[in-house]
């Protein structure tokens, strides 16, 4: 028997506790529902096995929903500093003619550019700064994971120095080999996608020229597919596939990076920051919840980088988390609540990694024939693919008009006549959005849930709140609503037709969460 199955009874208090949560590893998806979670006043403790921060840049992309989790945690315009919006993704021929030309320019639901760029180690820092800015919140390095048991109402961790800490849940958010996931046994699928890829950072010199290659280009060629990229202006990106004959080893040797290199840049011009070689993998957990532990980002799924939604799907886990956990921490729910973690992230999650590897196969073809068909294939598409966005696999109410799917952020007019994001306006939390004025009824249903989980109605029209555009106004009525109702992470739980059906939507999420 593994000694996380060993369930032993307790009756601990929570303030006997050393946290209410263990946040285990500290790369973006820990840092961020650590963040989350101290901003709502719970004591967190964070144990990093490394002495320090890992300063070297692994993710390189994220997307306007994520950005809109930076901008809850007011980091937004410390990240727009470091981050350059993605502004279009290219599949290149081998000789560098583009195929096909995806724009990622527009307006996205979330209110913020389509796509970016960062350097990780940059993005940590904001990361970091939010998390020292919440006072309940305590972050460890050189502490690392060697046991864990789960009791009836708590966890207790040793860590390597004999320490044993106690909490009431534990997050492991530990990476792709996490030990979280290894001592509670839980499995995992493999999806089917394996290949081996050199990864290349380079920083140009001082001076020299930049670079010429686009934002984000996947070049098709069967010899050696391969892909480059802007990370934020400042630096640069290379990935080479490894084909047959090829040895690692070799592979990350400067002399033969730089050979790799010689079409766009050579060691005059940049800097290699790191050069190595990863396994792209397709793997999810079978379950992100073993009772009282609950694994997110690399931990819970795997993905191959072609959508560039690996650490953003870490990050969606971290703010479904943020809002579930709240609601039990607080004793507003109970704790069955976290069971709709795993149902409504692991689909999702299972369709990011479907997308990811479908376009995998077509870049990583190494058939000649095969990879000239799919070039003339893609060259004579005459409609461009809308942006994948799938839905969350629960949490919503089955049935209704965009139910499960990402709400869009709307700009609202304020008091004093400024124009700002609606979130800003808002702050977190369940919102309410409707276009015409509740009844008795309603008003009622919005009282007891704004009692029970701090829910908001915002009238957005004449009566109401001024919108600045139609953001909001023009989605729901193209949707045959008038009100929509959104989860803290983002998500819609439901909407109504009419007046007449806001109260059975409201009653309806009170089920939902298992409010006490």
């Amino acid at each position: 028997m593994k000694l996380a199955d060993e369930f032993r009874t307790s009756t601990t208090a929570p303030d006997a506790l050393d946290a209410d949560v263990l946040v285990i590893g500290y790369g973006p998806v820990g840092q961020t529902l650590a963040a989350l979670l101290g901003a709502s006043g719970h004591r967190v403790l964070v144990c990093e096995r490394r002495v320090g921060r890992y300063e070297t840049p692994r993710a390189g992309h994220f997307d306007h929903e994520i950005m809109r989790v930076f901008q809850s945690l007011g980091i937004a315009d410390d990240v727009r500093r470091i981050a350059e919006p993605a502004r279009v993704y290219e599949f290149l021929d081998p000789d560098g003619s583009v195929i096909s030309r995806l724009p990622r320019e527009g307006a996205a639901p979330s209110g913020w550019d389509a796509s970016y760029h960062f350097y990780q180690p940059e993005l940590e820092d904001a990361l970091d700064a939010a998390v020292r800015g919440a006072a309940t919140v305590d972050v460890r390095f050189g502490a690392e994971l060697v046991d864990l048991r789960q009791a009836a109402d708590h966890v207790a961790v040793t860590l390597a120095d004999g320490e044993v800490v106690t909490a009431r849940y534990v997050v492991g958010a530990d990476g792709a080999n996490s030990r979280v996931r290894t001592l509670c046994g839980v499995p995992t699928r493999d999806l089917g996608f394996r290949g081996d890829w050199l990864v290349v950072d380079v920083r140009p010199r001082p001076g020299a020229p930049v670079p010429d290659i686009p934002d984000t280009g996947q070049v098709l060629d069967p010899a050696r597919p391969n892909h480059m990229g802007r990370v934020a202006q400042r630096y640069f990106r290379w990935e080479f596939m490894l084909v047959e004959g090829d040895d690692a080893t070799e592979m990350v040797k400067p002399e033969r990076v730089w050979e790799l290199l010689r079409p766009w840049i050579g060691p005059r011009e940049g800097e290699l920051i790191r050069q190595a070689v990863y396994r792209f993998r397709s793997v999810v957990a079978d379950t992100f919840r073993h009772r009282s532990v609950l694994l997110a980002g690399d931990a819970a799924h795997v993905m191959p980088p072609f959508l560039g939604q690996g650490m953003s799907s870490g990050i969606r886990d971290a703010a479904t988390l943020g809002w579930t956990l709240d609601l039990v921490l607080a004793g507003a729910a109970d704790p069955k609540l976290l069971d709709l973690y795993t149902l409504s992230r692991r689909p999702q999650v299972v369709d990011y990694i479907e997308e990811s590897v479908r376009i995998g196969t077509v870049v990583c073809e190494t058939d000649p024939v095969l990879a000239a068909r799919r070039r003339e294939e893609m060259r004579s598409a005459t409609e461009l693919p809308a942006p994948f966005q799938p839905p969350v696999g629960a949490g919503f109410r089955d049935g209704q008009p965009l139910a499960g799917h990402l709400a869009v952020q709307p700009l609202l007019r304020t008091d004093g006549g400024r124009t700002e994001r609606s979130d800003d306006v808002l702050g977190r939390g369940f919102t309410l959005f409707s276009v015409v004025e509740p009844d008795a009824a309603t008003t009622a249903a919005v009282a007891d849930l704004e009692r029970a989980i701090g829910l908001r109605l915002v009238v957005v029209g004449a009566a109401g709140v001024e919108e600045a555009g139609e953001a909001l106004s023009g989605w729901l009525k193209e949707s045959g609503v008038v009100a929509v109702l959104v989860r803290p992470d983002f998500y819609v739980f439901g909407a109504a037709a009419d007046l007449s059906e806001m109260v059975g939507l409201l009653a309806s999420l009170r089920a939902s969460l298992s409010l006490v």
